[in-house]
């Protein structure tokens, strides 16, 4: 995407009521609650909940027990 997006005029949602507004789904989360590990290896980019099966993932689909290009917030 361009870093500048053309502009177009905004459209009023008419649907969406107030009180589903406030009943919302999505929430902020942190490391904690929500650990997340991504393998970078070749560019695979396939997240993984835990560093152990991060690690299994490499050794079977990259024969690699390569322990950087890791991308996480968790360490």
């Amino acid at each position: 995407l361009p870093s500048v997006l053309p502009s177009v005029p905004a459209l009023q949602d008419v649907n969406t009521t107030p009180q589903q507004l406030e009943t919302g789904l999505a929430r902020v989360t942190n490391p904690n609650e929500t650990p997340i590990y991504i393998c970078a290896l070749e560019k695979c980019y396939r997240l993984f909940p835990n560093r152990d099966r991060l690690m299994n993932h490499r050794k079977r689909d990259h024969g690699s027990e390569e322990t950087s290009d890791v991308l996480t917030w968790n360490e």
